[in-house]
């Protein structure tokens, strides 16, 4: 058995506005909790906010077709070059980095692992994948993290 109506009264009674509106929007209580929560609200005279949109019921936005910028080898290198890209602010996605990974007798008939991005960035990440092949990205030897 659940709390009792006069301990959730006194608890939404005890809380802040602020933390009052967040339990009320949050979708996490039960709808007893709710009915009493929302009486609260009501007795203070506070208007709920819009409900926030949940991230999970978003449709992700369309960024077109995907071209693929450079391959490798190594799993290891995809993953640098994607990190490159997304700093650069490029959307980029690794793909087949999990066959190369697992079976490396594989990796040389597939071609390596792909980089991905949008073919709206195509340019832009070509760009980048020629900064990165040319080293431009490339830490020195005596690169030390502590140090800005």
């Amino acid at each position: 058995m659940g709390p009792s109506r006069s301990s959730l009264e006194e608890t939404f009674r005890e809380l802040a506005d602020d933390e009052l509106l967040h339990r009320c929007t949050s979708g996490e209580l039960t709808d007893f909790a709710q009915s009493i929560a929302l009486a609260e609200v009501r007795a203070r005279g506070l208007e709920l906010p819009g409900k926030p949109p949940d991230p999970q019921e978003q449709e992700p936005q369309y960024l077109g077709d995907w071209v693929t910028v450079a391959r490798y080898l190594s799993y290891t290198e995809v993953h640098l070059l994607q990190s490159c890209l997304e700093a650069a602010g490029i959307p980029a996605a690794v793909a087949d980095a999990q066959l190369v990974q697992t079976d490396a007798l594989l990796t040389p008939a597939m071609r390596g692992a792909s980089v991905r991005v949008p073919v709206a960035w195509a340019t832009e990440a070509r760009e980048v994948v020629a900064a990165y092949r040319r080293g431009d990205f490339r830490l020195d030897e005596d690169f030390d993290p502590n140090q800005q």
